[in-house]
């Protein structure tokens, strides 16, 4: 795991090298040394954080044996070893016991296509000395980050935006469209970023440029909508599950390769619990296992449940506990280690388990993350499914919903849906029938975010307090990632998770955790976003659909046996931090940031309006409070990351 940074110019010149005060912004990506690599085409730099091949010939970037391929890369692939095998039967010989040179020779072998082949995480950049054109490359679900900005003569791109911004000729300005998304979702959905010219190459996607074809695109390889083998229909319950169990197996073992420790950051739940009995079964010691805390150990404080799990399989515990005043006081400089705004209020902890690990010398930990995503482990998104799929079939109740988008009646069916003593099917209908008559939800749109929590909130707020530079968005503006098009009834699950995939899971989940453990020079890996288990966990309910029974039933009812039951029979509780208390410290410490900073100066903010933002609005309520912490997020992240 690395970080990577260059310039790819569009005509030849003698360059200089790049500054070591640039890619010291990346050192903590890659402690363990660091090289470049310059002709009159290409700038290529790279920090190493050793974790296959701790020797010197692991060094990047790295030259192809011909020497026609120049590559930096970030990741790793994990199936690197039978990738090699199958390329040594070729004819191709290696000189590194490195997964980097098993990259660079599946390019030469399979080019652009190579990507298909890869399970892993990763982000690269392979530069042809003899075609003069560069392969931009990232990761199927995103895991590995790689933003680049484009002009007439030349591309940057680096591994974090505080590592771009001195690549580019001038400081970008802000997007107003993406400020707006971010308000919305509390992260910017990529391939979008909050700076003018500045992209992420999206999750599955390769980009291909050259001089002749310098204006290219960038082209998607892989989609978790398209599966391209769907298992038998009616095939048997026990035959899925058995595939599953195996597949998510397989997965882990494939994680578990590394030249140096592998760690697991535990939680009390059936994801992380998994994934903890399943690689301590194929590990050849004690694993160490990092869990999370809060004083007074309140309900919602999993150390317990944690800690019996990992002493049952013999692991190492080491608990962390956050105090509400750690975050405050750490709020800046967690701002700057994210690079990017993630208005997540669980970051502080996210980023705690990683550096309990690198403190013991973990260099590696697993993790859970994807287990919700794709075994349907949040209740809201089954619910847009639903939703989706009656509005499929019953068009007409679109018809009905359209009349009843007034304020009055609004108010109205959400009363109706709240009130405790209403018939349930009175509960049901109006519930359904409010969110259908939502005149924020584009028509043309599967209806997916309005059902999120905290994403709507934002409408109201931000009219009464944003300035000149917004107010021409589009009203449909927030939606437009989400804008896939119309879907058949079958085809509306695998919509969903697609679009969970596309938003929350790379855009936030991924971002943040690969921003916290790279800022404390540790790896994440995360087994339940496999390539090939995520291929065969959508091919099994292409035809099979299991939206409809329950929380997690394939996840729990495949390793039934293989956990234990009482972790199998825990309810999902997610990570909760204190939130309240946190955000309102920051609030409370830092909103004066707002006062005389870029979002006023840009117009971004009405200026008359800064008291009432600082002051009232979050005294208000929840939704007050949580869009002003955004704001100062926003702030922070600004004069931290771009003005810096």
């Amino acid at each position: 795991m690395c970080g990577i940074l260059g310039l790819i110019h569009r005509n030849p010149a003698q360059r200089a090298p790049l500054a070591d005060a640039v890619l010291n912004r990346l050192a903590h990506r890659g402690p363990d040394g660091h090289g470049v690599y310059t002709d009159d085409w290409v700038q290529l730099g790279h920090t190493r954080l050793s974790i296959i091949d701790l020797s010197s010939a692991g060094t990047q970037p790295m030259i192809s044996r011909d020497a026609r391929y120049v590559v930096t890369f970030n990741g790793e692939i994990y199936n690197y070893l039978e990738l090699k095998a199958e390329l040594e039967a070729q004819g191709e010989i290696f000189s590194t016991h490195s997964d980097t040179e098993v990259l660079m020779a599946a390019y030469a072998a399979w080019g652009r296509d190579c990507v298909l082949r890869f399970r892993g995480q990763f982000a690269f950049v392979i530069w042809d000395r003899q075609e003069k054109c560069a392969l931009l490359g990232r990761d199927p679900c995103g895991e590995k980050p790689l933003f680049f900005s484009r002009t007439p003569g030349c591309l940057a791109f680096a591994s974090e935006l505080k590592a771009l911004v001195p690549l580019l000729d001038s400081s970008p300005g802000l997007s107003a469209e993406a400020v707006d998304m971010y308000l919305h979702y509390q992260y910017v959905p990529e391939p979008y970023t909050l700076l003018c010219g500045v992209h992420k190459l999206a999750a599955g996607h390769t980009l291909l440029i050259s001089a002749q074809d310098w204006d290219a695109g960038p082209r998607q390889y892989w989609s978790i909508e398209n599966v391209r083998e769907p298992r038998p229909a009616g095939e048997s319950t026990e035959t899925t599950l058995s595939a599953i169990r195996n597949g998510i197996e397989d997965a882990v073992k494939l994680t578990l390769r590394a030249d140096v420790p592998v760690g697991i950051a535990l939680s009390g739940g059936i994801d992380s619990g998994a994934i903890a009995v399943l690689a301590q079964k194929h590990y050849p010691e004690p694993m160490h296992a990092f869990c999370v805390g809060y004083p007074g150990r309140p309900a919602y404080d999993e150390r317990r449940q944690a800690r019996a799990l990992a002493e049952s399989l013999g692991m190492i515990v080491h608990e962390v506990e956050l105090p509400v005043d750690s975050f405050v006081d750490f709020f800046p400089q967690l701002v700057r280690i994210m690079d990017e705004p993630i208005a997540d209020p669980a970051a502080f902890g996210h980023y705690s388990v990683p550096k309990a690990a690198a403190d013991q010398g973990i260099k590696v930990l697993l993790s859970g993350i994807g287990g919700d995503e794709i075994f349907w482990g949040y209740h809201w998104v089954t619910k847009a499914v639903r939703l989706n799929q009656l509005i499929r079939r019953q068009p007409w109740l679109w018809g009905i919903a359209q009349g009843l988008g007034s304020a009055p009646v609004q108010n109205f069916l959400l009363k109706v849906t709240s009130y405790p003593h209403a018939p349930a099917q009175a509960r049901y209908w109006a519930d359904i029938l409010q969110r259908f008559a939502d005149r924020n939800n584009p028509a043309d749109q599967l209806m997916f975010y309005l059902l999120a929590y905290d994403f709507g909130d934002a409408f109201a707020v931000k009219r009464e307090v944003y300035g000149a530079a917004m107010s021409g968005l589009r009203p449909e503006n927030p939606f437009v990632p989400t804008a896939l098009g119309p879907r058949e009834y079958q085809q509306i699950p695998a919509a969903v998770i697609r679009m969970l995939f596309e938003t929350w899971l790379v855009s936030n989940c991924l971002s943040l955790g690969d921003r916290v453990s790279m800022g404390v020079s540790v790896e994440t890996r995360m087994p339940f976003l496999d390539v090939r288990l995520l291929e065969l966990v959508m091919a099994c309910r292409a035809n099979n659909p299991d939206d409809g029974l329950g929380q997690k039933a394939w996840l729990r009812a495949a390793l039934k046996g293989v956990v234990p039951d009482e972790v199998l029979a825990r309810p999902k509780a997610g990570f909760q931090p204190p939130v309240r208390e946190w955000i309102s410290g920051v609030v409370e410490k830092y909103s004066d940031v707002l006062r005389h900073g870029q979002l006023v100066e840009c117009g971004i903010l009405d200026k008359s309006k800064i008291d009432f933002i600082c002051r009232q609005l979050p005294q208000r309520d929840w939704i007050g409070m949580y869009f002003t912490y955004k704001l100062i997020l926003l702030e922070t992240w600004y004069q931290e990351i771009v003005a810096a």
